[in-house]
């Protein structure tokens, strides 16, 4: 009786690690998402009803209207760093550009969960998920300092200072830059959370040897043994 309570207790643990596993990988595909937006959008601020011109700054491009006519003037490209409006705009866009880059190598790791033990990939995606989580609260501290910059007084007046944009505001791409930064941040403790909740490569060994159970899965993936000595407990049954 005590085997029986036992056996399902660990299977009803398992099947809900997995749906938090399957939880924590679709939102750090969400984020993802998120973090392209964030980086190709030049919305993180812009002019107000108030401000002296029209326009629109992003991380590494901007755009400024003509005093004639009122159409944009669109500069700057994340290709060529001499295009970017001020050295901490570029700043920015560079740990931006690198969040991008590690959170889909953390993606391409999700195929690993079928070769190696699921403890071993929760640990690694959560030690990137932190340096993406630090290169976003980077970018968002460094982005203002670079207010003080003559174009950009073009469109929120005179008054502008590194941290203050006068008739300007913030923008969404800006307010999303903040969202994904405590959402990465969260998902890189969930995930270190969900490596710590393996079990390790001796417990499992133990458990299996005391059961005299072999598994059929082989050495393909460890973590395959428990779910083994579950089912096999349950056919004795």
């Amino acid at each position: 009786m005590l085997r029986t309570i036992e056996t399902i207790d660990n299977t009803s643990y398992i099947w809900a690690s997995r749906i938090i596993g399957f939880i924590w990988a679709f939102l750090t595909a969400c984020f993802a998402i998120l973090n392209i937006f964030i980086f190709v959008q030049p919305q993180w601020i812009g002019d107000t009803l108030v401000s002296p011109r029209a326009g629109h700054f992003g991380l590494y491009s901007y755009c400024v209207s003509t005093i004639a006519d009122y159409e944009f003037n669109c500069q700057g490209t994340w290709t060529d760093f001499g295009t970017i409006l001020n050295a901490p705009f570029a700043v920015a866009t560079f740990f931006v550009g690198f969040s991008i880059l590690l959170i889909f190598i953390c993606l391409g790791l999700f195929i690993v969960f079928l070769f190696l033990r699921a403890r071993l990939v929760y640990f690694i995606c959560a030690i990137i998920q932190m340096i993406c989580a630090i290169c976003l609260f980077i970018a968002i501290i460094i982005y203002p300092s670079g207010f003080d910059d003559e174009t950009i007084r073009l469109v929120c007046g005179q008054n502008v200072n590194d941290f203050n944009i006068d008739t300007c505001q913030m923008r969404w791409a800006y307010i999303l830059a903040i969202i994904a930064f405590c959402n990465i941040l969260i998902l890189s403790m969930l995930a270190f959370l969900l490596g710590l909740k393996q079990p390790n490569v001796e417990t499992m060994r133990k458990q299996i040897h005391q059961k005299h159970i072999v598994s059929k899965y082989g050495e393909l993936n460890e973590a395959f043994d428990e779910r083994t000595y579950s089912q096999q407990t349950i056919q004795r049954r």
